[in-house]
């Protein structure tokens, strides 16, 4: 299993949200790097639960843009969020002893994230913020 590389096509439009979602695609690529290297429970489990507190702040960030900026599907994207946090913590109970299971399930996320969270829904807010910002009430980042 190779890892992400970042995709332009990935690219929002909005500095602050393509800069964290580069830095999640890294963390995901150390994550695999330590399931195929150095597979220890603890460490994976870290690793996951960084990955977890990572996600949440960056979700919490979008949120908040969205209801700034009253982004008119707020609801649809939020719920999005919901389902991919459960999927994230669903990977922490219990972290698997077999590095395989959890490594599929990391790649099965991240190109769900990538493909469908980043690619569909995050572009659409991204253009919404963007607009929004022109009309000369930026969000804050």
């Amino acid at each position: 299993m190779g890892q992400f590389v970042w995709n332009a096509e990935w690219e929002t439009g909005f500095p602050n949200l393509d800069e964290q979602h580069q830095r999640l695609l890294a963390e995901f690529n150390d994550f695999l790097d330590a399931i195929r290297h150095d597979f220890h429970r603890e460490h994976i489990t870290n690793l996951l639960e960084f990955l977890a507190d990572f996600l949440e702040e960056h979700f919490e960030e979008e949120e908040i843009h969205m209801l700034a900026t009253q982004y008119p599907r707020f609801l649809e994207h939020k719920a999005f969020h919901d389902g991919m946090r459960t999927r994230v913590h669903g990977l922490l109970n219990p972290a698997s002893d077999d590095p395989e299971a959890v490594a599929a399930g990391v790649v099965q996320f991240v190109m769900d994230w990538m493909g469908n969270h980043i690619c569909v829904e995050d572009k659409l807010m991204a253009k919404h913020l963007i607009q929004f910002s022109r009309k000369g009430s930026a969000p804050a980042s």
